[in-house]
């Protein structure tokens, strides 16, 4: 533990002397950037029973191309002008027998944790789609008990060091995680943690744009907001050969803001999932009615707002459930996208690192900040 914060002292420290010292850009590279990035790491095994999985190293190549931001909107100076772009990446997950290749797209934002002209460190985040060539099959592929589906989800995170080659290249090292999930879709769907280690390319195209740096008050003009939301999904349960259920949420919530592009919340959501009587009676347990099937939940919420975007992380507390098996504790990670007051927005629902289903829905934002 001691050796861990001395570790972490000393990159703060390294940071904020990068920092202090730092020769602010006064203009992009270009308009726009192509990158190529190759991969080596490993799967993480969350589960004993993924140990199988992992029979080699995953090697994988990716490509980028990103639309560099200059401060037209204010939530780009708000987070340092950072980068938005598309990512296709292709990874030979390590398994030729049980998962074969893996394809993930996405697009995602670059944050910057500094402004330097020619060095800084970014947190990269990504949300997508991906396949898998090889999954679970009762005959043939019943080892692999990480997925059950094809298509999946894939939600991409890394911290990368970016330094500049020339005026109109650089190069990057990164470490980071390209998670693989269906949401319960189809089972098994314990996922798979796809972590690298990266090295990557970068050119510039277009004009140089001058950075507009000017920042306006962190909180002018924003009151609480109240939203509601409506949202559903489906999924299966235990054994995989079994029939699919539906569920869907009613929320609300009441955001503070507590910066120009960040927000608390505190929240109610009210489930029905019909898989839980279905859970119920496999375990033997004598059902009651309307209420076997209900969840009734406080939750915290944060959001992030890029622009008419919103990323959504949310951790609740169920008051009320019949069923019992998954603990209390719930989370949901998702991305809104705002029409004024109207949104729509697809979440990850889950107990800790276990998928419980994905939500597609909409809401509607009453007395709505300008973003």
């Amino acid at each position: 533990m001691k050796r861990n914060l001395i570790l972490l002292y000393t990159l703060f420290l390294f940071f904020s002397i990068n920092l202090i010292h730092a020769e602010i850009a006064d203009s992009t590279k270009g308009r726009f950037a192509i990158s190529v990035r190759g991969d080596f790491g490993f799967l993480i095994a969350h589960r004993p029973v993924l140990v199988l999985l992992q029979e080699k190293h995953i090697t994988g190549f990716e490509f980028s191309i990103a639309r560099l931001s200059y401060g037209k909107e204010e939530w780009e100076k708000d987070f340092l002008f950072p980068e938005k772009g598309l990512t296709i990446a292709y990874f030979n997950l390590g398994s030729p027998k049980r998962l074969g290749y893996g394809i993930a797209i996405y697009p995602y934002l670059d944050f910057p944790f500094s402004n330097k002209k020619d060095n800084k460190f970014v947190f990269r985040y990504g949300i997508g789609l991906g396949w898998v060539e090889k999954v679970f099959n009762a005959e043939s592929n019943y080892k692999n008990a990480a997925l059950g589906s094809h298509l999946n989800g894939v939600i991409h995170f890394d911290l990368h060091y970016e330094k500049d080659l020339a005026a109109s290249s650089r190069l990057e090292i990164s470490a980071g995680i390209t998670h693989y999930s269906n949401g319960a879709y189809e089972l098994p769907n314990l996922g798979i943690n796809v972590a690298t280690i990266n090295l990557a390319y970068t050119k510039f195209f277009g004009d140089k744009m001058v950075l507009h740096k000017n920042i306006l008050s962190t909180n002018e003009n924003r009151k609480p907001e109240w939203n509601i939301y409506a949202g559903a999904g489906s999924k299966k349960i235990y054994p995989p050969s079994g029939k699919k259920y539906t569920a869907g949420v009613i929320s609300f919530l009441k955001t503070i803001p507590i910066k120009r592009n960040n927000n608390w919340g505190i929240g109610t959501d009210l489930f029905y999932d019909n898989s839980l009587a279905a859970r119920l009676q496999q375990r033997g347990e004598t059902l009651k009615g309307n209420t076997d099937n209900l969840r009734w939940g406080i939750y915290g919420a944060y959001e992030i707002h890029v622009g008419k975007t919103a990323l959504i992380f949310n951790m609740g507390y169920y008051l009320f459930s019949r069923w019992k098996e998954d603990g209390n504790i719930y989370h949901r990670i998702g991305v809104r996208q705002y029409f004024n007051h109207v949104f729509i927005c697809m979440n990850l629902k889950t107990h800790y690192a276990r998928a419980d289903f994905v939500e597609f829905g909409f809401g509607y934002v009453f007395k709505k900040n300008k973003l």
